[in-house]
């Protein structure tokens, strides 16, 4: 983790999800994706997509960032064929611009390369792509939303899971 993160994420705790958290997580997706300005029609078509279960937390990687003792932002891995899929990344609305989102992205590369993962595959929403092309992933192609038809997501891969920037 860089000098200006490790300082701007001061006091960020991360630790594994607990499965009681699972509307309380997908409260905040909703919330977190509602910043890239989607009506609420397009966010409800979203909410199946968003929504993190207490089987999710029990059965893959889920890891919580509080700061101040409450829930800032969280991720989900899910593990397959060598590799892992990045599955969940949000941090809470007010909790931006604090380096909550690469804290998590540094934790989730670890966690993949501990687990084995030689890389890592992202379907982005289109606005944060650059913010995974800044932490080293790189685009490989599109993929059909599973929410929204005739709509396409970058498709993002992070490889070798090595030291990253």
């Amino acid at each position: 983790m860089s000098e200006a993160v490790r300082e701007k994420a001061q006091g960020v705790r991360i630790r594994r999800a607990r499965q009681s958290e699972a509307a309380r997580l997908s409260a905040l997706a909703l919330a977190s994706k509602a910043v890239w300005g989607y009506d609420a029609q397009f966010l409800e078509r979203c909410r199946a997509e968003l929504t993190v279960s207490v089987d999710y937390i029990a059965s893959q990687p889920a890891y919580v960032a509080e700061a101040d003792g409450r829930t800032a932002g969280f991720y989900g891995l899910s593990l397959a064929g060598g590799g892992a899929s990045l599955d969940y990344l949000f941090v809470d609305p007010q909790q931006l611009r604090r380096g909550l989102g690469e804290a998590l992205w540094r934790h989730a590369l670890g966690v993949a390369r501990s687990l084995g993962a030689g890389a890592l595959l992202i379907e982005a929403d289109p606005n944060a792509e650059a913010f995974y092309r800044r932490m080293g992933a790189q685009r490989v192609g599109a993929v059909a939303s599973g929410s929204i038809p005739g709509r396409e997501l970058p498709l993002l891969r992070c490889a070798p899971l090595g030291e990253q920037r």
